[in-house]
């Protein structure tokens, strides 16, 4: 009699989170679940740490009533950082691609995300002050699981996150259903936005099938932008985790434009631009791999003069090729957490 195979462990709420982020986020290769300290604690639940900001997320699930809920997850991860503050111990862990152990000292500015679930949960922002939060923590912020979820799946980063949390400031106590719904209608728009650019669709070689779906240009230059963060030999694709939709949506409109404009002139085409805000970022096309690498001096120079934080380069042909080179850091996040 032959083996029976075994069932893959359900993952609880908490690793479903974190999968679902380092699967489906831009700020995938910043995530990742901290180990237990020696005293046999978590400190939470998922951290994402893009320079010199940390995103301190921790979950509970229960029937409790929504400010019970509130105040056992803000007063757990009160006490998590400043037993970090105090004890010299680091916040450690992995993800695919590669190792964190962050001092207290390695981090200036703070985002408490309070994840709640069950028949009471909702959204809601959180005084610092009666939360009695470390001078760090710039936000404090009460979501749900399927929120967060829903926003990893549209490729939302932590910037995405912040700016979600800041509407939620702004908007008082929000159902689960409404901030999902929120969610949905800032990608809609800036996807609209971005969309409405676009003059001319790429005709030649048909549609494209990904994962046994039939994808538009946008969406397929979308994925593949998006995917480029996951390439294991490059550890400075991590930049990506500064991007957020306003930055990049942007850029694949004026990629899937170019492409279509090189198809009605196919002799040595070349197109540049910058996108970007807080980070700027170059992108080259061509469908003429040597005139690209013989141009490549000028534009280094064009990314430099705008101190563009990386390029990302294709060239169409017989087969697509993708480069991406990085300049010099940024913070970004940083800025979102500490704007108004």
């Amino acid at each position: 009699m032959g083996m029976s195979k075994r069932k893959p462990r359900k993952l609880v709420p908490q690793e479903e989170l974190v999968a679902s982020f380092c699967k489906h986020s831009i700020s995938s290769r910043s995530t990742f679940h901290p180990h237990q300290w020696k005293n046999g604690r978590e400190p939470a639940d998922m951290l994402i740490q893009i320079s010199r900001a940390l995103l301190f997320v921790n979950m509970t699930r229960s029937g409790s009533y929504f400010d019970q809920l509130c105040e056992h997850n803000i007063n757990q991860a009160r006490d998590r950082l400043i037993e970090w503050q105090t004890s010299g111990w680091q916040l450690r862990g992995r993800n695919e691609w590669a190792s964190f152990a962050i001092d207290w000292d390695d981090i200036d500015y703070i985002h408490v995300i309070s994840v709640v679930d069950g028949p009471h949960a909702a959204c809601a922002d959180h005084d610092l002050i009666s939360a009695n939060m470390p001078e760090k923590v710039k936000l404090c912020t009460t979501l749900t699981s399927s929120v967060m979820r829903n926003l990893a799946l549209l490729g939302g980063g932590a910037r995405d996150l912040i700016a979600l949390c800041k509407a939620i400031r702004v908007r008082g106590k929000t159902s689960e259903s409404r901030a999902i719904k929120l969610v949905g209608s800032r990608y809609r728009t800036l996807a609209y936005q971005a969309k409405s650019s676009i003059k001319l669709q790429p005709s030649l070689g048909g549609n494209t099938i990904i994962a046994g779906r039939e994808v538009s240009a946008f969406e397929e230059h979308k994925l593949k932008f998006e995917m480029m963060r996951r390439q294991p030999e490059n550890p400075e694709l991590e930049i990506f985790s500064e991007l957020a939709w306003t930055d990049y949506l942007p850029a694949i409109a004026f990629i899937v434009q170019s492409r279509a404009e090189m198809e009605q002139l196919r002799e040595g085409q070349l197109r540049m631009a910058i996108f970007g805000q807080n980070v700027k970022f170059q992108v080259v096309l061509s469908n003429n791999m040597k005139l690209l690498v013989d141009n490549i001096p000028g534009l280094n120079e064009a990314a430099d003069r705008e101190q563009s934080a990386f390029s990302y380069l294709i060239a169409f042909g017989v087969s697509e090729a993708f480069v991406v080179t990085t300049r010099i850091a940024t913070s970004a996040t940083v800025a979102d957490l500490t704007s108004p």
